[in-house]
C-alpha cells in the first residue's frame, strides 16, 4: 500500500484527510511530511476558491457580515467541536480565512503543521498570512527549531525575526560560501543601523565578531551613521569599539565628532580637526547643513574661509551657499540674493529656486526674474512667472502666447492664467470606464470580496491592507476597474488615489467626489461658510479617508487636532454639556467641528478666506505674522508664504474650491480677479479696480486699492 493511501490524502473532506495527515507525520519523517503537505496544495486552494465563489452569491452575506465580529471574538477560545459549527456557518464568507487563522493562532502544533503550511501557501501574501506566519515562527521559537524555522521564514523587515534566523542558520553549520556571500552581510546590515538592535541579535553579533568581520572600516559606518540620525549613545558605543593600535587617535577624533554633531557651533574649531581626513570632511559638511537652521549668523561668518580651505566637492559648496541664501531668504534678508547669485543657477536644488524665485518677487526684479525662468525646472510654476514677468516688462505679445498655453493646463497656475485672460478655467472632463470582462474578474477576486466586508463593517484598516494586496495582483484594466468600484462603493479615498495613480485626471466627478453632502451642506450653512471651500479643505486633508490620522495627531475628514477639537466644544453651551471627548472619526461629528472651526479662523481674519485657509494648516498666529508690511500682489503673496507645506496647501485648497464649484453646477471664477487682487498690511484684499460681483465665494470683502 502507498504512503497516500495509507495517510487518506484522497478523502473527500479536507479536515479528515488532514487528521489522518496529522497521525501520519508522526510516524514519518519531516521530509515526507512535506511531500504529503505538497499533494494538498490543489485541494486546499480549490477549496480557497469554492469559498470565495460562495461569497458572491450567498443569500446570507448580510446575516453574516452582522455575526461576524461576534463569531472572531467567540474563535479565540473555541474548541474543536464549537470551531467546526463556525465552520460550517461562516465558510462560504469572505472572511472566513480570518477565522480560520484566529483558531489556528490558538492551537498552533506539529500535529496542525500541514494545515498551517497549506493555509500560508494558499494566502501567501495577505494579512492573514503574514498574521499566521508571524505566529508559526514565534511558536518553532519557542521550541528552539532551527530546522522548521528556516524553512518557513520569509523576510518582511522583523528586526528580530531576522536574527534569530540568522542565528538558526549559523547553527545549521553552513558552508563558508553561505557565511561570506549570505550570513555575514546580513548580519553587518542589521549591526551597522544607527539604533540599537534587539537583544536576540546579540548572540548573531558575537559569532560574526569572532569571524574576525567587524573591522575597523565597518565600525566607522555605524559610527558614522549614528552621528547622522543623532543617537549619541550609538555612536558612543561605536566610539568604545575603535582601536587606537590599528588607527592612531581614532578614539580621540571620535570624541571631536561627537562633539561637533551635538553642537554644530563647535565647526568654528574647524582648523583644529584634520579635515583632510573624507570622514572628518563628512562631518563638517553635515554639522554645517545643520548650523544654517540653528545659527545663520554664525554660519555667514565661517563659512567662507572654510569654502576656500576645505577641499569640499563644487557640489557641497553649492549646497551650503544655497542653504545659507534659503535661510536668509526665508527671514526675509536682503543679502540672501547675493548667496544665490554665488550659486550656479542651473545647481539650484528645489528650495533654492524656489526662494531665489521668492527673493526676485520681493525684489519686483522682473528681468532678472525672466531669465531665471529660463534655468528652472520645467513645470507650470516657471512658466506662469514667465508670463507674468513678460505683463510686467510690457512684452504683451510673448506674454498672451506664454498666458493662452498654461491656460490649457488644469492646475493652480493654468487657473491663474485663465483668470487672467478672463477665461473660464479648464475643467473639460472625460468618464473612465472599465470593460465588462475586467469588472467581473475584479469582482471574482477573494481579495477584493475580503476588502468589501472589511468596509462595510467600517474597519478600514483591515480593508485597505487588502485592497493594497488588490492592487499588487491585478492588470491595468483591473485597477481601472478597482477605481470605479471603490468609487461606487463610497470608499473615496481609495478611488481618490486610485484614479490619480492611473493618471485618469479628467473624470472630475470621482476624482473629486462630493461626499457627506448633505451632511456638510447643512453644516456649511450654519456656520455661514461655502460648502466648496469645506469640500476643498477635505479634499486636501484627507481625501476622504475617514479614520485619517496625520504624524501629528489630527484626525478624520477635515483632520482636526484633538485639541482643537476640545476648544471647539467648550466654545458652545451645547458643547459644554456633552460628557465625552468629540469622536473625529465621526464623519458628521468631524465635519460639524471643522466648519466651526473655518468659521471662526474666517472671522478672526477679517473675513479673508486666504487668511484662513493658510491659517487652517499653519495656525492663527502664525499666519498673521505672515501679513505683509506694505500692500503686496496676492499671487507673489501666496508664492513667498514661509513654509513651504502652507504655500502647497493654499494652492492645492484654491484649486479644489474652483474644481467643485464647476462640480456644484455654479459658475463662478474663483480666482477671476486674483492677479490684479492685493493683500493690504492690515491683512485685507483690494483690487484695482471695484468690480461689483455677487458670488458665495467671494469670503473675502474686497475694497480698491
Amino acid at each position: 500500500m502507498s504512503m497516500e493511501q495509507k495517510c487518506g490524502t484522497n478523502h473527500p473532506i479536507l479536515q479528515q484527510r488532514l487528521k489522518q495527515l496529522f497521525k501520519c507525520m508522526r510516524k514519518t519523517k519531516l521530509t515526507q511530511g512535506i511531500v504529503l503537505i505538497a499533494s494538498l496544495t490543489f485541494s486546499a486552494n480549490a477549496l480557497a476558491e469554492s469559498r470565495a465563489t460562495t461569497a458572491v452569491v450567498s443569500p446570507n452575506l448580510t446575516e453574516l457580515r452582522d455575526q461576524f465580529e461576534d463569531a472572531e471574538r467567540r474563535v479565540k477560545r473555541a474548541n474543536e467541536a464549537e470551531y467546526l459549527q463556525l465552520q460550517k456557518k461562516f465558510s462560504g464568507y469572505p472572511l472566513w480565512p480570518y477565522l480560520e487563522v484566529e483558531f489556528l493562532q490558538n492551537h498552533l502544533s506539529l500535529d496542525n503543521e500541514a494545515y498551517v503550511l497549506n493555509f500560508m501557501q494558499t494566502y501567501y501574501g495577505s494579512p492573514m498570512e503574514r498574521q499566521l506566519r508571524d505566529a508559526w515562527l514565534n511558536f518553532l521559537a519557542r521550541r528552539n527549531d532551527a530546522q522548521r524555522f528556516t524553512r518557513d521564514f520569509v523576510n518582511r523587515g522583523n528586526t528580530q525575526q531576522v536574527c534569530r534566523y540568522l542565528g538558526y542558520r549559523l547553527r545549521l553549520d553552513p558552508s563558508e560560501q553561505e557565511l561570506e556571500q549570505e550570513i555575514w552581510p546580513q548580519v553587518q546590515a542589521r549591526w551597522v543601523q544607527a539604533n540599537s538592535q534587539p537583544r536576540i541579535c546579540d548572540s548573531v553579533f558575537t559569532q560574526w565578531t569572532r569571524a574576525g568581520e567587524r573591522t575597523q572600516d565597518v565600525v566607522w559606518q555605524r559610527f558614522n551613521a549614528a552621528l547622522d540620525e543623532g543617537v549619541w549613545n550609538i555612536a558612543r558605543f561605536a566610539r568604545s569599539l575603535l582601536s587606537d593600535e590599528q588607527e592612531a587617535g581614532a578614539t580621540q577624533l571620535a570624541n571631536q565628532l561627537i562633539g561637533l554633531r551635538q553642537r554644530p557651533q563647535r565647526v568654528s574649531d574647524w582648523a583644529q580637526l584634520p579635515h583632510q581626513n573624507p570622514r572628518v570632511r563628512h562631518h563638517l559638511y553635515r554639522a554645517l547643513q545643520q548650523l544654517s537652521w540653528r545659527d545663520i549668523d554664525a554660519l555667514v561668518r565661517v563659512w567662507p574661509r572654510m569654502r576656500d580651505e576645505i577641499e569640499f566637492t563644487t557640489a557641497q559648496k553649492q549646497v551650503i551657499d544655497s542653504q545659507i541664501g534659503v535661510v536668509l531668504a526665508v527671514r526675509n534678508e536682503p543679502s540672501a540674493r547675493a548667496w544665490f547669485e554665488s550659486v550656479d543657477t542651473t545647481a539650484l536644488g528645489p528650495a533654492g529656486q524656489q526662494w531665489y524665485l521668492a527673493t526676485l518677487l520681493r525684489d519686483r526684479d522682473f528681468h532678472t526674474l525672466l531669465e531665471f525662468s529660463e534655468h528652472m525646472t520645467e513645470g507650470s510654476q516657471p512658466a506662469y512667472w514667465r508670463a507674468r514677468a513678460l505683463t510686467e516688462l510690457e512684452r504683451h505679445v510673448e506674454a498672451e502666447a506664454e498666458w493662452t498655453e498654461l491656460a490649457k493646463l488644469r492646475h493652480f497656475y493654468g487657473f491663474m492664467a485663465a483668470a487672467h485672460l478672463d477665461q473660464a478655467p479648464n475643467l473639460s472632463r472625460e468618464r473612465a470606464a472599465a470593460t465588462p470582462e475586467a469588472t467581473q474578474a475584479l469582482l471574482s477576486r477573494a481579495e477584493v470580496q475580503r476588502a468589501h466586508e472589511f468596509f462595510q463593517l467600517g474597519r478600514h484598516f483591515d480593508a485597505r491592507r487588502e485592497w493594497n494586496l488588490v492592487r499588487s495582483r491585478v492588470s491595468e484594466d483591473e485597477r481601472v476597474a478597482a477605481a470605479i468600484l471603490s468609487y461606487e462603493w463610497g470608499w473615496l479615498d481609495q478611488s481618490i488615489r486610485e484614479f490619480a495613480a492611473l493618471g485618469l485626471n479628467q473624470d472630475l466627478e470621482r476624482r473629486f467626489p462630493m461626499g457627506f453632502r448633505e451632511v456638510l451642506e447643512r453644516e456649511a450653512e450654519s456656520n455661514q461658510i461655502d460648502p466648496s471651500w469645506a469640500l476643498a479643505i477635505i479634499r486636501r486633508e484627507s481625501a476622504f479617508q475617514v479614520d485619517a490620522v496625520s504624524p501629528v495627531g489630527a484626525r478624520g475628514l477635515m483632520q482636526i487636532m484633538p485639541d482643537t477639537a476640545t476648544y471647539l466644544q467648550q466654545s458652545t453651551h451645547v458643547g459644554r454639556q456633552m460628557r465625552r471627548a468629540p469622536d473625529m472619526n465621526n464623519p458628521e461629528e468631524n465635519i460639524q467641528y471643522g466648519t466651526r472651526y473655518l468659521s471662526e479662523l474666517l472671522r478672526r481674519n477679517g473675513g479673508n478666506w486666504l487668511l484662513a485657509t493658510a491659517s487652517y494648516n499653519a495656525g492663527f498666529h502664525r499666519v498673521r505674522e505672515w501679513v505683509p508690511s506694505e500692500s503686496v500682489p496676492v499671487d507673489i503673496w501666496i508664492e513667498t508664504i514661509p513654509y513651504q507645506e502652507t504655500r502647497d496647501y493654499v494652492k492645492a485648497v484654491l484649486t479644489y474650491q474652483q474644481i467643485y464649484l464647476s462640480l456644484l453646477a455654479r459658475d463662478d471664477n474663483l480666482l477671476q480677479h486674483m492677479h490684479s487682487m492685493r493683500m493690504d498690511p492690515e491683512g485685507g484684499l483690494c483690487e484695482y479696480a471695484n468690480i461689483q460681483v455677487e458670488s458665495a465665494t467671494r469670503l473675502a470683502p474686497i475694497t480698491t486699492c
